[in-house]
């Protein structure tokens, strides 16, 4: 693909991640632990480069506000954990339901990684042997299959799933949704029109977060789709 120069983030863009991370702050979580630097444009560009892609423009803009998120395990588990997590310094997943929140350069890992299950395979034997286990929720506009070159993931759960962007969205679809896809989700379905959407749902499922579940570890994952 041509190289092409990447826009700063949007205002809309701005605003959402500033809601989440406004909402996060409120509900008890370490905002400042969590949220990485911003990646450089010319690191979106070579992720770009290397998958043959452009990132819709929210998730490049979403990228350059926070290059993905802090390993929360790590900060309970690793190293330098603290003692204690008190209310303020919760952790969680980014985006709900175990979602943690990737990197760029993951970004173009996991795309790298779906290539290679599409390349082991003919595209009959794709059809048959994968496509044919999955099942779309009754409603959403996603093509029914296991995987495609069009879905770009940029957060995932620990098992292989992630939340990807959908750049061939089936008919009355929107360009750049967020799906959910994975080797251990069979259900294709739409979590959120856009990335602008989805900041602005997590901010919500945050604000409705009872503090009363989080664990010693000082670990509270807040339910995104309900």
């Amino acid at each position: 693909m041509t190289e092409e120069t990447i826009a700063p983030p949007s205002a809309e863009v701005q605003n959402a991640w500033t809601l989440l991370l406004e909402s996060l702050a409120r509900s008890g979580y370490a905002v400042d632990e969590l949220v990485r630097p911003g990646a450089a444009a010319d690191d979106i560009a070579a992720v770009q480069k290397e998958i043959g892609r452009a990132l819709p423009a929210d998730l490049a803009g979403l990228h350059q506000l926070s290059d993905g998120q802090t390993d929360w395990y790590q900060l309970t588990h690793g190293a330098h954990a603290q003692t204690v997590r008190d209310r303020g310094r919760w952790v969680c997943a980014l985006f709900g339901d175990g979602w943690s929140f990737d990197p760029v350069s993951k970004v173009a890992d996991g795309w790298t990684m779906w290539k290679e299950v599409r390349d082991g395979y003919s595209p009959q034997e794709l059809a048959d042997n994968f496509d044919s286990a999955v099942e779309v929720r009754a409603g959403d506009p996603v093509q029914g299959l296991y995987t495609s070159p069009d879905w770009i993931g940029f957060a995932t759960d620990g098992g292989g799933n992630q939340l990807a962007v959908d750049l061939a969205p089936a008919a009355g679809g929107t360009f750049g949704q967020v799906i959910v896809i994975g080797s251990d989700e069979d259900l294709r379905r739409v979590v959120a029109p856009g990335i602008v959407p989805l900041l602005e749902l997590c901010a919500q499922r945050v604000a409705e977060v009872d503090g009363a579940q989080v664990n010693d570890d000082g670990v509270l994952l807040y339910d995104l789709e309900g």
